[in-house]
């Protein structure tokens, strides 16, 4: 009998900043998910046709496009047009536009690991099985039949 292996989701991540990118890569690898990365809006539109991810953490400010441009782009796409959008900004006031304007959260940078880890669930659980509470050890606190 063959085994089949469960792929993680896919989270595709849209920062143009190097070293923000790379904290965001590690939290989400963290959750056990795959991180796929681009630093443009329209590397973004590429990189989801190619992996349809099943979350995008999106930067509103890019260097090629804003933010809700590159969302508008995505909801043109059938095949990409239900994919949650989490969009990220240092401006919290861009809120209530990032949110009208397609996104289906936001959070204000600098993200703590907390917040993200609570949009993911959000937004992944339960398509994914991820775990209510990521923290907690698989088993702990359970009882055993």
């Amino acid at each position: 009998m063959a085994m089949v292996s469960e792929r993680p989701a896919t989270v595709l991540i849209v920062e143009k900043q190097p070293n923000y990118t790379q904290l965001l890569v590690k939290q989400v690898m963290f959750a056990g998910l795959r991180p796929v990365v681009a630093v443009t809006g329209e590397g973004g539109l590429r990189k989801a046709l190619e992996h349809h991810p099943q979350l995008i953490l999106l930067e509103l400010d890019l260097t090629d496009m804003n933010g809700l441009v590159f969302v508008s782009l995505l909801k043109e796409k059938a095949s990409l047009q239900n994919i949650p959008i989490v969009a990220m900004s240092i401006f919290p006031y861009l809120k209530s536009s990032a949110l009208y304007g397609g996104c289906d959260d936001f959070l204000t940078k600098p993200v703590k690991m907390i917040d993200l880890m609570s949009r993911i669930r959000r937004h992944l659980h339960p398509a994914t099985g991820l775990p209510k509470d990521p923290y907690r050890a698989v088993g702990a606190g359970t009882k055993k039949f």
